[in-house]
């Protein structure tokens, strides 16, 4: 399952990078993009940290 949700990220990820090279800096909903690629970014992080064992 882990797989899968980091697949989704790592989709999404490239989504809105993509978006983000295509839109309109001045269109509206610019600001919800950035947040949504800082949260997945965050989510990124804690489903790779999960998965890497400690020492």
């Amino acid at each position: 399952m882990k797989i899968i949700n980091l697949l989704h990220v790592v989709c999404a990820q490239a989504f809105y990078k993509w978006a983000m090279k295509e839109i309109n800096p001045m269109h509206p909903d610019v600001p919800r993009i950035m947040l949504r690629q800082q949260e997945l970014a965050e989510k990124h992080r804690r489903i790779w940290a999960r998965s890497m064992p400690t020492a």
